[in-house]
Formats: structure tokens, C-alpha cells, sequence
């Protein structure tokens, strides 16, 4: 019937009770500092073994670290609402455009999350059991039966963190941020405190008690199985170590996703944002710094390649060969080191998930808010000033799809796909949105409003700069991401699920487009003005 089709827009019934550090919270929980520097060997140097990451790190921080903030805290600061990147693109570009790059990103993350839940298991408690010796546990938790249950528990325990309002959830995020921040710069501090000969020697300490390859021989049975292990570094495979580098610095775009409930948010978004791209920086030049002190350039590169195609044969150590493993080595194998790694990445994995489900709910509840789902995507709970019925849908999606990915769909690069999927549907449609919103007519009342419209360079609006610097390293990451020798048949396959995603997200416009229609109700004129607050 259409008055079940068609309804009023109403205030969304979120509250703004967000401080400027409960959204950096978020943002630092969604970089997970110490995850962040993990992939930054492990696929800079395991896909591009030549790369310098400190030039690397280095690029990308005057590029992607100086202008990607610029980016989201001003779009965010100039359109205050929850739902992250499809507000601005359905206002500034077109709606369909927003709800296929929309689809696409929910779809990435879910995706994403199915791959980060199990990590409570590996490799939260694997290490910490393998490190400690503790067979039995280790044994437990890498099995199916074992991963799915911790998994589940996350999912569970993250349900109720988040479910029933941002004000538990935030009492909850202070201490846990200052455990997932202190324990890679903890790790970091370590590196400083040992000279290479003591490193190499607790490297071959171990491989004698193991049976394994000593520092020289892995290097070597590196370089002879994978037939490319530079022993410097080149400028092509430090360009291409960014498609490493930056989980250090992209992630911050989800603090947009609760814009509407950040208090001042014109300072406190373009704070938290700067925030949370800035400290995994710092951390993750410190670490590498300390790497590339106590061991040689390609050995640091050799540990990357074999943690990420597998052990060489004569690699005989019960853990993988990385970042974390070398840390705890470098502590020369010190129990605090083993806990320092363990308890960091339960805190990033609980986190990580609970924020997914945040930012899941509020996608779907701007959708809701735009007429462009059932009414029941817009609802929130008046005792609890939560979207309650969406954290339902999205846990119950989330718990289906980790069964399914621990029992059959288990691949090992999920997260670089995803990424590959949101540099296109996330961060290149929003760098555009942000170079076009000075000069888009249909919003200029909101430019005109925004406190940033007076931020220019040589007359240019410091936004539009930002967008042409930030999409352009964008574009140098999904080469890399999707099209280099090294990555094209890893993320390739997984081109269909991202076609698929952005043909579902503009079929469905076009359907509740025209349904809306069909009860008298003209979406034109929701996409003309902002959400309600």
C-alpha cells in the first residue's frame, strides 16, 4: 500500500554525544595500528621485495597522510551527517553513483570483517600459544572448530558493545585505544634496545633450537626459491611497496560514518581525522626504522616473502616469519613481547568488528533516511537511540558469512581485495566529490555554508587541491592494487563481487526510485537538501 512505501522524513534520533577522541577512537580502531604495520611488510615488501619503506612511508605521508584528511574532515565538516561517503556523493555527484559505490563498500567490508573476526584465533591467540610453547592451545585455536568459535564470540561480544548505544560503546573504546596504540609503539621502543649482532643472534639461537635456517641461509634459500630478492632497494618496487604502506593511512574515512553524532563536528572531524592518520605514521617509521638497524635490507624483505608464499624448505620455526615475530625475537623471545603482540591485536580485532557494525548500521540507515530501503532502515530505538533493528540484520549477516568463509571461502589475500574494491567505490568517487563540490551548482547552498569555503590556495578552494592530490594517489595504488604483474591474478578474481556490487547498488536506486514514484513521493527533492540531524 503506499502509505507503507512512502514515509515523512523525521529527525534521525541519533544523538551527538561524540567527542573529538571518541571519533578518533574509531578512526585509530579502523587503521589498527599494529595490523597496519603487519601488511605493510607483509604485502609491501612480500609483493614488491626491492621497496624502501621508509620512502615509501614517506611518499605516501605528504600525499595520502597530508591530504586524505583534508578530504574527509572537510567534506564530513561541511555535510555533519552519519553514513559516511554515500552523503556526500549522492549530494554532490548522483545518487545512483553513491548507492553503487555504497553497495560496493558495505560489500568490501563485510567481506573484509568475515577475514578479521578470525583473527581472535590467528593470529590473536596462535602466537601468543606458539611463542609460549603452548601446543595445545595453538592446536585449538588454528582449527576450524576453534576459529569459528572465537569468531563467533567477537561477533557476539561486538553486537552488545555497539547495539545499544554509542554511549556504552565509547566507555568501552577509551582504555582498549590506549592498549592498541601503546603495544606497537611498546614494540617499536624494543627494536631501539638491541644492536644487529645480538638480533642475528637470537635469530640463529632459535634456528638451532629448531632445526631451522640461520640468518644467512634463510636470506639465501629466500632469494634462490622466489628468484627475486634484491639486496637494495629500486624506486618501481618502492612505488609499488605503497600498496602496503597504505593501511597505515587510509582507513580514517570511517570517522564519517557517525558525523552526525561528533560534538563541534567542524573541528573535532578534521582533528580526529588528522589524528588518525598521523600516529600509525609515526609508529610505523619508527618500527621500520628499527628494522632496518638491527637487520639487512633483504633480510627484512626475505622474512615478508616467506610469510607471505609460505616457508621456504629448511624454515622450520612453529611461526611465521613476521613483523610480530620479529619483534619478538629482537625482545629475544621475552614473555612481555609475546603478550605485548597478542593482547594489541585482540583489542584491534574486538574493535574492528564493533565499528564494522557501526558503520554497516549507518550506511543502510542514511539509505533509509534518503527513502532508498524499507522504513525499517530508518528506525531507531528510542530507549536506546540506536539503529537496534540493522545491528541485528548485519551481525546475523556477518555470523552466516564467517561460517561460510571458515569453511570453504578461507583465502588469504581477502583483505587486499576488499582494499582493491573500496580504493574505486570509497576513496577515488569521494577524492572526486571532493574536487567538484566548490563548483556543483545543486550544492552550492551547502559549500556556501561550509566553513572551509574560505580555505584557498592561490584562489583554488584547499578542498578541490586536496581531492587532485589525493585522488592521484589513489590511482597509483589501484594499479598496484589491481593491474601490476604481482597482484592481478590475486585481486582479479575478485573483480566479478565488485561488478556485482556496484550493478546492485544502482538497480536498487532505480527500484525504490520508482516506487517512491508510484506512491507520490519524488526522490529528486530528499537528494536536494541534507539528511535530517
Amino acid at each position: 500500500m503506499p502509505e507503507q512505501l512512502a514515509f515523512a522524513r523525521k529527525a534521525s534520533g541519533l544523538v551527538r554525544g561524540l567527542s573529538m577522541y571518541d571519533a578518533f577512537g574509531i578512526g585509530i580502531m579502523t587503521v589498527q595500528p599494529i595490523m597496519g604495520i603487519w601488511y605493510m611488510v607483509l604485502l609491501g615488501l612480500g609483493l614488491f621485495p626491492g621497496g624502501n619503506l621508509l620512502i615509501a612511508i614517506g611518499i605516501s605521508a605528504v600525499t595520502c597522510g597530508v591530504f586524505g584528511p583534508l578530504v574527509w574532515g572537510m567534506l564530513a565538516g561541511s555535510m555533519p551527517r552519519s553514513g559516511g561517503e554515500y552523503i556526500f556523493n549522492s549530494r554532490i555527484l548522483h545518487p545512483a553513483i553513491a548507492l553503487g559505490a555504497s553497495f560496493a563498500q558495505v560489500a568490501a567490508v563485510i567481506y573484509w570483517n568475515f577475514l578479521i573476526s578470525t583473527w581472535l584465533a590467528a593470529p590473536s591467540l596462535s602466537l601468543l600459544a606458539q611463542y609460549m610453547g603452548w601446543n595445545g592451545l595453538a592446536t585449538w585455536v588454528t582449527s576450524k572448530g576453534g576459529t569459528f568459535t572465537l569468531a563467533l564470540v567477537c561477533l557476539v561480544a561486538a553486537f552488545f558493545s555497539i547495539a545499544f548505544g554509542m554511549r556504552i560503546y565509547k566507555i568501552i573504546q577509551k582504555p582498549l585505544v590506549i592498549i592498541a596504540v601503546g603495544g606497537p609503539i611498546l614494540l617499536a621502543i624494543g627494536l631501539f634496545t638491541l644492536t644487529k649482532g645480538q638480533f642475528i643472534g637470537h635469530w640463529n639461537a632459535l634456528a638451532t633450537q629448531y632445526h631451522s635456517l640461520d640468518y644467512q641461509h634463510f636470506i639465501s634459500a629466500v632469494r634462490t626459491t622466489s628468484g627475486n630478492l634484491p639486496r637494495t632497494w629500486n624506486w618501481g618496487d618502492t612505488i609499488g611497496a605503497t600498496c602496503g604502506v597504505f593501511y597505515l593511512f587510509i582507513y580514517n574515512y570511517i570517522i564519517c560514518y557517525v558525523g552526525g553524532e561528533v560534538k563541534t563536528p567542524s573541528k573535532s572531524l578534521l582533528a580526529a581525522n588528522w589524528l588518525t592518520v598521523w600516529i600509525p605514521v609515526v609508529i610505523g617509521f619508527v618500527t621500520v626504522l628499527g628494522f632496518y638497524r638491527i637487520m639487512s635490507f633483504d633480510f627484512l624483505s626475505a622474512s615478508a616473502v616467506n610469510d607471505l608464499t609460505g616457508p621456504v624448505k629448511g624454515y622450520n620455526l612453529p611461526f611465521s616469519s613476521s613483523y610480530m615475530t620479529l619483534c619478538w625475537i629482537a625482545s629475544g623471545g621475552r614473555a612481555w613481547a609475546a603478550f605485548t603482540i597478542s593482547l594489541s591485536f585482540i583489542v584491534i580485532v574486538y574493535l574492528e568488528v564493533t565499528i564494522a557494525l557501526m558503520a554497516l548500521t549507518r550506511a543502510s540507515f542514511a539509505w533509509g533516511l534518503d527513502r532508498m530501503g524499507p522504513k525499517w532502515f530508518s528506525d531507531i530505538s528510542p530507549r536506546w537511540a540506536s539503529p537496534m533493528k540493522l545491528y541485528l540484520f548485519y551481525t546475523c549477516v556477518l555470523i552466516v558469512g564467517t561460517a561460510m568463509y571458515v569453511l570453504w571461502l578461507s583465502n588469504a589475500f581477502a583483505g587486499l581485495a576488499a582494499a582493491g574494491m573500496q580504493l574505486v567505490s570509497v576513496f577515488g568517487i569521494t577524492a572526486i566529490s571532493a574536487i567538484l563540490l566548490p563548483y556543483r551548482k545543486k550544492v552550492k547552498n551547502i559549500w556556501d555554508s561550509s566553513p572551509y569555503r574560505t580555505w584557498k590556495v592561490a584562489g583554488i578552494p584547499l578542498l578541490t587541491i586536496a581531492g587532485v592530490v589525493y585522488l592521484g594517489y589513489i590511482l597509483v595504488l589501484l594499479y598496484f592494487a589491481f593491474f601490476a604483474p604481482q597482484t592481478r591474478d590475486i585481486t582479479g578474481k575478485n573483480t566479478i563481487l565488485f561488478v556485482a556490487a556496484w550493478a546492485a547498488g544502482i538497480i536498487w536506486y532505480f527500484f525504490w526510485k520508482a516506487r517512491s514514484k508510484a506512491s507520490g513521493v519524488d526522490v529528486s527533492i530528499t537528494y536536494g537538501e541534507l539528511p535530517p540531524e
